[in-house]
């Protein structure tokens, strides 16, 4: 093929001035793409994307700041425009089409990846991405959300949508991968190196898969991934681009400066265009309109039509249109007004014109063209065009010689192609079997061959037509044969080109080969094959054969002549079939199917009788003949023409003499002809059925009429439709007979003159009472009963039950003596269905809660005489128990136990009715024996029957479990308020058992176990009552009541207290009390243990707490409550705090103040009261709440209390604090030591640990009383500081003297700190340390104070009892780390720390150096103090995942900080570093290595850190300590 350069005149197909566009951004250009509908060209490249108009190249915007982007995707609803951009920014951006404005970006540009490929999903509702981080990304276009990521092991180059969007192919250098683009599955992965990188090498085509790889265009499978072709390109060429047309008849690809088409199908090359320099990327546009090609700094775009270009064709669309519309004087016009041009050289034009010529017959004019063409420029086209003048001139010698200068300027790629035209040149020439045969060596030697079989299928046709022209018939079917076997579905340029220079027509080629193959067979005498030929060709082409044209007449021609045939086959006939006169008998055979055919395409636009006459001639038997053609018309919805058609077929066989008698009772009688009269009353029928539901009652009578003058075989069906209309008419008469004909045919049909008298009935009783209806019957030809019955009936189904037990009266009472048997049947069923439709309206009551209704209803249903009353009277009992009537309810549960003692349902209803009557004990009595009955019974429905029924021990053990979760968290013992007796938890349950309440729940609950009701029983019989008071002597103990009734103690004031308060709690409706002098045997340890513990839960869950206030006289005022005795001890604390409800009483009992409201704590005066005393807020108060929260606060409220033993102090806050600890009196003070020390374990709250006073036995650095958590924590630690202060002060320690390095590695070193931890009585305290000079002593009359001199604080001044001076060294130490950092104190965060929830690691914190020298705080330290409270308060770091509400950013590690926060964060703990604190005072134990005690002060040591200088911050650093205090 001739290679043509596109700037010269001579173009390819001549098309239309190509639009070239100098581009803003030059060779930058990487990527172009049409909008949706063809109008607009989008190109980008480096910081822009330019978008011109298509027709002729006008630039519209320019959109800049865009990157580099190197893919381009437009929206396939024409909304969006996607653009990938390379590494710098490694994202996508899609702009608006419309207004070309930026509307977001996908990707994360923080990563530096390429985006390398774009492609929108068909519907534009997704986007897919390829990387260059090897990953393609699925996007949700209008949520912007990642939806799918699909990974890869090399970067992808490429990622495309199948056309129907079901899946993604994406590209690397070492595979292509198909996904799907729905749940992101990888459905196959073949080995493949696409060599293009910007999504221009990979390409879908229906099922297939084309990519460019190693200067290699290869074809995959989609479903398999194999290879199914590829196609070579030269090695020196450099392949950048794949594309295809809509129409995906050809593909077009870029190498260097050319651009090829290559036919999908034939893989034939169909033409070039070369361009000047090198070719970036191609593209068509929507429509096939256009080429866009991009050369760097220029873009051609070459306009196409409908067609690729057709191979060594070069011409305007205009003319091919007009040659292949065969307009051959148009097409040679056009072409000579071209030629006649004077500056018009091309040779083109004159070899086309020869062509034409040639198909004109103008033999000498085409010669001359072609030679002047030529002459011009020697082209194959040239060649060809002389070849066929030669051959229309007779120089048939010649040809040969021409096609070999053919041959000298083909491309070598193109010689199979010229061979086959060279084929079609000689065929043309007459040159059959030559032709045939040289196409045959080319079918044998090329791989894809559609194109070839297609073509040499003509040839064989042609060969064919003259082997029939010379009456070699045989010849001539061979060759039809062949033609048939050779023919192939291919359309494509070629095709068209051959039919342009041949002339030959392959629309129908197929068709035309049957035809002539039919003809040929016919000539030769084998008329059962042309039969059978002409049956395969209405198979193949029936759509086109059926349809009126030159092929129905033909066919309707052909099948005459083979049913006219004397003495051959016709077909599929029976061979037995020789004469037209031949018996016809009930055996005869349907229709041939040759006769089929030759009715169908007879009756196509002419009446029935004109081609009965044409078949006059054929040797099938006439009845055979009159067959088919009622059938095909009965087939096609001519009923009309099939009845008279079936009619005169019975008319000539009544009347023709030559007819057997075995013919004419076939047609009469036999099975085909009461088919067809059924078939047609069955149409008729469905007529009348159109006509009946589209309300045209007189169409549909006509219709019906006409089907049942057939005589149908059921024509019952009929009768019922007509009968119908006519009752919809009004005509009771007409409709009547109809339906006594139903009834004579079939006495068990639904519809006769019984259903009539009901529609009859029904319309009349609408608008009129049962008796003026009645009278309208007058007429009727029935008797009276009959009426009647009608009549009662309809009543009946209307619900007018009394008009229709009226009527039925009226009727027994004239009829009473007239009725016969089948008279009585229906009376006895009449009285049924009334007695139970009564019933039903009975039951309908019931739902609505209608009882008296309902016994009214069931009441009139036993005056009927039912056979089993049973039923009824079970209704009504249970309607008159719902309505309070338990006397009438029993009386119809016994007459149910009189009619049958055996069932269960009479025991059933007499259960209800005594449970009604309040009578449980007989209840239970007759539920029991109903369960027996039903356990007997016989019928296995009532046994299964039973299963809907609870069984009593089930309720019991329901009970049971109800009561042990009751008082499952209760007190171990309680008082029974109503028999004085103390009781554990057995005794607590069983007494349950003998209450009321109980027999009521067990005999209720019968069908369901009401467990809420259950619980809320048990929940309000178990309530009980707290005391709280102080203690007295001779309280009763739980060893002397535990064998005596609370209210037989002796007299004292004691035991009296103790009964009213009983008592009292007994008349408030509460069955158990507890006080906590004789409900607690303090001679068990653990059980005293658990009850230190519990209490403060069981004075929480109580339902009341009644407070003594002993020292209270009446009548008590205002202020008595805050004087009491009651509101200075520890253990009253917790019970007020805990109880919800609390009622105080003066020393007589008497309500305080008389407050007469239930509950004091809700009560102004009582809430002022409480205030006072305790110096809280009321809604402080309130706020406490058990656990690790507000320690500080709780223990000042403690610190109040007095206890009679030192160890309550401790025991007494256990409830309070949530916390266990060994219960050990005698212990003293060490008790507090160690509630403090859990404390401080459990919260890491060093407020602890501010204190002055005396230490304690349990560990130095704790208080030896409780009373000195009166001071305040923050006398010890520092406020915070404001931020406009803080900024000042940072600010002015921001100079060049301080180093920030510094100052965060005091910042990491205070962070790596851990909480205080106890191992054993041994306190590891995280704290900076402060060592002090020598000390020096004044004394005054009360005390003396000590003077040291350090190089942090300068001079310390400290009071205390010891003489420091003997001492060998002293420190002090700040241990207010949460201040430093700005932390929120671990116990006003916390709520609960559970037992055991401490880190074994924390075991290894004794081995570590505490001594002061080098830094202890290790590497291998088990945990941070951030670590530590991030774990203590569920928080998580690198990976562990937990969250608190509250605001934990302090608590994160510093490695996780940006460095700037981090400095500043330094800055903030230099700057509370300079604030005054209190100070802990500690000195080395004698006798213990590494460990030191807390010197306990008198007052507070307050010290701060004067300035921060290098020297000074280089010593705070080496002050972060770790140390042991004892």
């Amino acid at each position: 093929m001739t290679v043509s350069p596109m700037t010269t005149p001579s173009t390819m197909n001549e098309h239309s001035t190509p639009i070239e566009i100098d581009t803003d951004i030059g060779r930058e250009i990487r990527t172009m793409s049409f909008t949706p509908n063809g109008e607009y060209l989008v190109g980008g490249g480096y910081n822009s994307v330019q978008v011109w108009k298509a027709k002729d190249g006008t630039q519209t915007t320019t959109i800049t700041e865009t990157g580099n982007v190197t893919c381009l995707a437009v929206s396939q609803d024409g909304t969006w425009i996607a653009g990938g951009r390379t590494s710098e920014l490694g994202n996508v951006i899609v702009w608006d089409i419309e207004t070309y404005e930026k509307v977001f970006t996908l990707g994360e540009e923080s990563k530096i990846w390429s985006i390398l490929g774009v492609d929108f999903s068909p519907d534009s509702s997704r986007l897919v991405t390829a990387s260059s981080n090897s990953t393609a990304t699925i996007w949700d276009v209008a949520t912007r959300q990642r939806l799918q990521t699909l990974r890869h092991d090399h970067p992808v180059t490429a990622a495309k949508y199948s056309p129907q969007g079901d899946r993604i192919a994406t590209a690397t250098s070492a595979s292509i991968q198909l996904w799907d683009s729905n749940g992101g599955n990888l459905l196959v992965d073949t080995p493949a190196w696409v060599t293009p990188v910007f999504n221009t090498g990979l390409l879908w085509f229906k099922n297939r898969l084309f990519a460019i790889s190693n200067s290699t265009i290869k074809e995959f499978d989609i479903f398999s991934g194999s290879m199914v072709s590829e196609r070579p390109v030269s090695a020196s060429n450099h392949v950048s681009c794949i594309a295809l047309p809509q129409h995906a008849e050809f593909i077009a690809y870029s190498t260097n400066d050319t651009v090829t088409f290559w036919d999908t199908s034939t893989h034939i090359l169909l033409g070039l265009i070369q361009r000047q320099v090198q070719i970036d990327t191609i593209v068509f546009s929507p429509g096939d309109r256009s080429l866009a090609i991009n050369e760097g700094r220029k873009i051609t775009i070459i306009n196409f039509k409908d067609v690729p270009p057709l191979p060594f064709v070069h011409i305007n669309d205009t003319v091919l249109d007009s040659w292949k519309r065969d307009q051959l004087a148009d097409t040679e016009a056009s072409l000579t007004e071209t030629i006649s041009n004077p500056e018009y050289k091309s040779h083109h034009a004159l070899a086309n014109r020869a062509l034409v010529r040639a198909r004109l017959q103008l033999w000498d004019l085409a010669t001359d063209d072609a030679e002047k063409s030529i002459d011009i420029r020697p082209s194959v086209v040239g060649c060809i065009a002389k070849s066929v003048a030669l051959i229309g001139s007779g120089r048939k010698e010649d040809v040969h010689r021409v096609f070999d200068l053919a041959f000298r300027h083909c491309a070598a790629i193109d010689v199979d192609l010229l061979l086959l035209i060279k084929a079609v040149v000689l065929c043309m020439a007459g040159e059959h079997n030559y032709a045939v045969s040289r196409v045959s060596d080319l079918i044998a030697t090329v791989r894809l061959n559609s194109i070839y079989c297609l073509v040499q299928a003509y040839m064989c046709l042609l060969l064919g037509n003259s082997y029939m022209e010379r009456r070699d018939y045989e010849g001539a079917i061979q060759s039809f044969k062949r033609a048939r076997a050779q023919m192939r579905n291919y359309v494509g340029p070629l095709l068209i080109f051959i039919s342009l220079i041949s002339g030959w027509k392959f629309d129908g080629l197929g068709l035309m080969i049957q035809q002539r193959l039919c003809e040929a067979l016919y000539a030769a005498g084998c008329t059962k094959d042309a039969g059978e030929s002409l049956l395969k060709l209405v198979d193949d082409f029936g759509e086109e054969v059926y349809r009126s044209g030159p092929t129905t007449d033909w066919v309707s021609d052909f099948t005459h002549r083979c049913l006219s045939v004397p003495e051959r086959d016709v077909g599929t006939a029976s061979k037995a079939i020789q004469h037209d006169n031949s018996p016809v008998t009930p055996n005869s055979p349907r229709p041939t199917p040759l006769l089929t055919v030759w009715t169908k395409v007879s009756l196509m636009g002419r009446s029935w009788e004109d081609a009965l006459v044409t078949a006059s001639g054929f040797i099938s038997p006439r009845f055979t003949i009159y067959r088919a053609i009622c059938e095909h018309l009965e087939a096609t919805d001519r009923i009309g023409d099939a009845t008279d058609c079936f009619q005169e077929m019975l008319r000539e066989s009544a009347v023709e003499t030559d007819v057997h008698d075995e013919q004419a009772e076939w047609a009469l009688g036999a099975k085909w002809a009461l088919y067809f009269r059924q078939l047609c009353a069955e149409k008729l029928e469905h007529l009348g059925d159109v006509a009946a539901d589209s309300q045209e009652h007189d169409e549909a009578v006509a219709q019906y009429s006409t089907a049942l003058s057939l005589n149908p075989l059921a024509p019952a069906n009929i009768f019922i439709k007509r009968s119908k209309i006519y009752t919809a008419k009004g005509l009771w008469e007409d409709a009547l007979k109809d339906a006594t004909q139903v009834t004579t045919l079939n006495s068990l049909s639904p519809w006769g003159h019984e259903k009539v008298l009901m529609e009859w009935a029904k319309s009349k009783l609408a608008d009129s009472s049962w008796k003026n209806t009645f009278m309208t019957a007058g007429g009727f030809e029935l008797p009276r009963f009959t009426v009647y019955r009608a009549l009662c009936d309809c009543l009946e189904t209307l619900d007018r039950i009394t008009d229709a037990t009226e009527s039925f009266h009226e009727m027994a009472n004239e009829l009473a003596r007239q009725t016969n048997s089948e008279q009585a049947l229906w009376i006895r069923d009449f009285k049924f269905r009334c007695r139970r439709k009564l019933e039903d309206l009975g039951d309908l009551a019931m739902r609505a809660r209608q009882h008296d209704e309902a016994i009214a209803r069931y009441s009139a249903a036993l005056t009927l005489s039912p056979t089993n009353p049973q039923d009824l009277h079970v209704k009504r009992s249970k309607a008159h128990a719902n309505m309070g009537m338990w006397k009438d309810a029993l009386n119809d549960a016994n007459e149910v136990i009189t009619l049958d003692p055996s069932s269960p349902l009479g025991y059933e209803r007499q259960h209800a009715a005594l449970r009604v009557a309040g009578c449980y004990d007989d209840a239970s009595h007759a539920f029991e024996t109903m369960l027996f009955m039903m356990s007997q019974s016989p019928d296995p429905e009532i046994r299964e029957r039973s299963r809907q029924y609870v069984n009593p021990a089930q309720t019991e053990a329901t009970i049971r479990g109800a009561i042990e979760n009751a008082i499952l968290e209760s007190p171990l013992v309680l008082i029974h308020t109503h028999t004085g007796r103390l009781l554990d938890k057995s005794g607590q349950s069983s007494s349950f058992e003998s209450q009321p309440i109980f027999h009521e729940l067990v005999s209720t609950m019968t069908t369901d176990i009401d467990r809420a009701r259950i619980e809320q029983e048990v929940r309000r019989y178990y309530r009980y009552a707290m005391f709280s008071h102080k203690w007295e002597d001779n309280e009763p103990l739980f060893e002397k009541v535990i064998h005596m009734v609370v209210y037989d103690l002796e007299e004292s004031t004691t035991h009296s207290k103790l009964q009213m308060f009983c008592k009292i709690v007994r008349d408030a409706g509460l069955h158990w009390a507890w006080s906590d002098t004789c409900c607690i045997n303090k001679a068990d340890p653990s059980v005293l243990q658990e009850a230190l513990v519990s209490m403060f839960q069981w004075y929480q869950a109580s339902a009341m707490t009644l407070v003594l206030l002993r020292d209270v006289l009446s009548p008590s005022g205002r202020g008595d409550l805050v004087k009491s005795i009651w509101n200075t001890r520890s253990w009253t604390f917790q019970e007020y705090h805990a109880s919800k409800v609390v009622r105080f009483y003066n020393k007589d009992w008497t309500l305080y103040r008389n407050f007469d409201i239930p509950n004091h704590k809700e009560s102004p005066d009582i809430i002022s009261e409480m205030e006072e005393a305790t110096g809280v807020s009321a809604h402080a108060l309130m706020a406490l709440r058990p656990g690790l929260e507000d320690i500080r606060e709780k223990l000042r409220l403690a610190s109040t209390r007095q206890t009679t033993r030192a160890e309550d102090a401790a025991y007494s806050l256990l409830g309070i604090f949530s916390l266990s600890l060994p219960v050990v009196y005698g212990e003293g003070d060490k008790a507090l030591g160690r509630l403090l020390a859990q404390l401080l374990m459990s919260s890491g709250d060093t407020s602890i640990l501010a204190w002055t006073g005396r230490s304690c036995g349990f560990n130095t650095c704790l208080p030896a009383s409780i009373a000195v958590f009166s001071q305040l924590a923050t006398s010890h630690i520092p406020l915070a500081i404001p931020g406009t202060d803080m900024e000042m002060m940072i600010a002015r320690m921001q100079t060049p003297l301080l180093n920030p390095a510094f100052l965060m590695t005091l910042y990491d070193r205070l962070h790596e700190l851990p909480i205080p931890l106890f191992v054993g009585k041994r306190m590891k305290l995280p704290c900076l340390v402060f060592k002090l000079g020598p000390t020096s002593v004044s004394r005054s009359r009360s005390e003396r104070v000590f003077r040291a001199q350090t190089a942090a604080l300068g001079i310390v001044e400290i009071k205390t009892e010891e003489d420091l001076s003997r001492m060998d060294s002293l420190y002090l130490v700040h241990p207010w780390i949460d201040f430093l950092l700005d932390r929120q104190p671990v116990g006003s965060v916390i709520e609960t720390i559970p037992e055991g929830n401490t880190d074994d690691r924390f075991s290894s914190m004794a081995e570590l150096p505490s001594l002061p020298g080098a830094s202890n705080i290790s590497s291998a330290a088990p945990q941070t103090r951030t670590a530590r409270l991030a774990s203590r308060l569920g928080l998580s770091f690198g990976g562990r995942t937990a969250t608190r509400p509250q605001d934990t950013t302090s608590l994160q590690p510093p490695s996780t900080l940006a460095q700037t926060d981090k400095q500043m964060r330094a800055f903030q703990v230099i700057a509370r570093l300079r604030r005054p604190f209190g100070a802990l005072l500690l000195t080395p134990n004698l006798g213990s290595v590494a460990a030191y005690r807390r010197v306990a002060s008198e007052s507070l040591i307050t010290v701060q850190v004067e300035e921060i200088t290098p020297t000074i911050l280089n010593k705070l650093v080496d002050s972060v300590r770790v140390l042991d205090v004892l």
